[in-house]
């Protein structure tokens, strides 16, 4: 987005603020909150009296402002606590949004307070998955099948393999990637499908004055395997932790499915394992198209975590074996050569 373009819509955000919203937002200021991995920009409306809540501009050509606002409801109902939606324009992309606060989990996460707030986030991943969200017009959510997963491994392979790393996609490299893709995509759609937040980390969790945990940007929620949640939070881009700690929460989280009756254990990691890969496959394809399409550089520092992870991956899986070579004889060098630059 160009300056004059960011400048005239803030300008009519400040103006829909006047018109449309209580008599309190006559007078405020707005403060910019931290850059999203998106189209969307956040700020907080100071108010008079120490009030305050949260402007959201969504372009309507990029961002589900129709999504949000019907997801928004139905996990309300299930007692998951969102943002309450004060108002909203869906044809320029506004919307006015409860203030949750500011102890994202990211800033709050440390040694000594993780088992507790990943406990929570965990318990909410549960109540996640018994909803039922519709769309308008009793649209079901999309479905995390074969051509939406194929979709987001594209986005790895043309913005981190060919256009981050230059790499060229030989056949031999065409097929390793293929098989590997295959063997994602049947791990992933042999796992029971719930309602999957699909964003569920760090930087879209609250510690609320209540202590639960409020959930952020959830609007691209779908039907997809049990375990993606699960993935997105302990196999974060943001922050990671031993592997020692991700193998006893992910096990605490299968105890509290109480699916043990259905499946293995031993079935529930790899499901967790090979769609936590899928899902950095795709972030390290998104971050590259952060810096390339939205100048916005700043996420490619998280490549290195997001390899660390899907170096470790693939050592624990055999019929990972070639995906690791292209990994160590392909990527890794072609990424330090990048760095070198």
């Amino acid at each position: 987005m160009s300056i004059l373009e960011h400048t005239s819509r803030l300008t009519s955000l400040k103006n829909w603020l006047r018109e449309s919203c209580s008599p309190a937002a006559s007078k405020f200021e707005l403060e910019p909150l931290i850059n999203d991995a998106s189209s969307r920009q956040y700020f907080r409306l100071r108010l008079e009296d120490n009030l305050s809540q949260i402007a959201m501009i969504a372009p309507p050509d990029k961002e589900n402002i129709i999504a949000f606002i019907a997801i928004a409801k139905d996990f309300s109902r299930q007692g998951i606590y969102t943002p309450e939606i004060l108002a909203y324009n869906l044809e320029q992309g506004f919307m006015l949004l409860s203030d949750l606060g500011n102890d994202l989990f990211l800033n709050i996460l440390n040694h000594t307070t993780v088992d507790d707030l990943y406990n929570r986030a965990l318990s909410v991943i549960h109540q996640i998955q018994t909803c039922n969200p519709k769309l308008p017009d009793d649209k079901p959510l999309d479905l995390f099948n074969e051509e939406f997963i194929r979709f987001e491994l594209a986005i790895f392979i043309d913005w981190f393999l060919k256009k981050h790393l230059a790499l060229t996609i030989t056949d031999e490299i065409s097929s390793i990637l293929e098989n590997t893709f295959k063997i994602l995509i049947h791990s992933a759609q042999e796992q029971p499908q719930v309602c999957v937040h699909r964003d569920y980390h760090s930087r879209n969790l609250l510690l609320l004055e209540n202590k639960k945990v409020g959930v952020l940007d959830f609007q691209d929620a779908v039907y997809g395997p049990i375990t993606y949640d699960a993935a997105s939070l302990l196999r974060d881009a943001y922050i990671d932790w031993p592997k020692s700690q991700v193998d006893q929460w992910i096990l605490k989280f299968y105890d509290m499915l109480n699916i043990n009756h259905q499946f293995s254990p031993e079935t529930f990691i790899r499901w967790f394992d090979l769609i936590s890969l899928q899902r950095h496959l795709k972030i390290l394809g998104i971050f590259t198209r952060l810096n390339y399409r939205d100048n916005k550089p700043h996420y490619l520092p998280m490549i290195s975590r997001l390899l660390d992870y899907i170096g470790k991956t693939c050592e624990d899986y055999s019929e990972l074996s070639h995906f690791k070579e292209i990994l160590q004889t392909k990527i890794k060098p072609k990424l330090y050569e990048k760095e070198k630059q």
